[in-house]
């Protein structure tokens, strides 16, 4: 007989969020668009605050040879938003809608879902703690690991970076995790890490290897 013993199930986590990917039109965007993007898409979307692992993450473009505070964007630039399971539907109210941030058009097209992959390395472009120097900010991350999460992992910080937001500037850093068990790397995606999600902070995305981001801290 074959005793399926309960300490040797692998431990599972069923996520409550999913990715939303659009399609974007436009032509440029201002560099440091955080917040016009989270205004812009709550002043369509008043619910977007009321779960703390909302996020819109940071859209990316190419530097433009204007000299202006301005990116290019192309056909493969995407809207990436993470929300709850249960307002998917919800979100349909934003295809066909034209975003103005500081002038910059961008028409939302459709969109597709995207569940989380339990990758063992995973990664956030900006994180922010409430921490300006990295010995703090450090210190923020192994608190909310070991206590919040109960994980133990590697982790790489990333340069200083700082966001403009409606409050003051922001001070965060690139946060790398590796060898994450998949039940725990579902749940950092799930509920992501440090603060201000709405500003594509704390945003974590499955990442192949460490070995860049290795390489790059030598």
């Amino acid at each position: 007989m074959n005793w399926d013993w309960p300490e040797n199930k692998p431990e599972t986590y069923t996520p409550h969020m999913i990715d939303l990917q659009f399609d974007l039109v436009g032509t440029t965007i201002p560099t440091d668009n955080a917040q016009m993007l989270a205004d812009a898409l709550q002043s369509l979307l008043p619910w977007l605050n009321e779960n703390s692992g909302t996020g819109i993450q940071h859209l990316k473009g190419a530097e433009t040879n204007s000299g202006d505070a301005s990116l290019n964007i192309n056909r493969r630039t995407k809207l990436f938003v993470r929300v709850p399971k249960t307002r998917v539907a919800d979100m349909q109210k934003l295809v066909g809608q034209r975003l103005d941030l500081a002038g910059h058009a961008l028409h939302i097209g459709s969109f597709k879902t995207r569940e989380f992959s339990p990758f063992s390395n995973i990664y956030a472009h900006f994180v922010d703690t409430g921490s300006a120097t990295e010995e703090q900010f450090v210190q923020d991350v192994m608190r909310e690991l070991d206590g919040h999460f109960q994980l133990r992992c590697g982790f790489i910080c990333g340069m200083p970076q700082t966001l403009q937001s409606a409050s003051g500037p922001l001070h965060g850093y690139s946060l790398m995790l590796h060898d994450v068990p998949p039940h725990k790397s579902l749940q950092l995606q799930d509920e992501g890490l440090g603060r201000n999600r709405l500003l594509g902070c704390g945003i974590f995305i499955p990442h192949k290897s460490i070995a860049p981001v290795v390489q790059a801290n030598f």
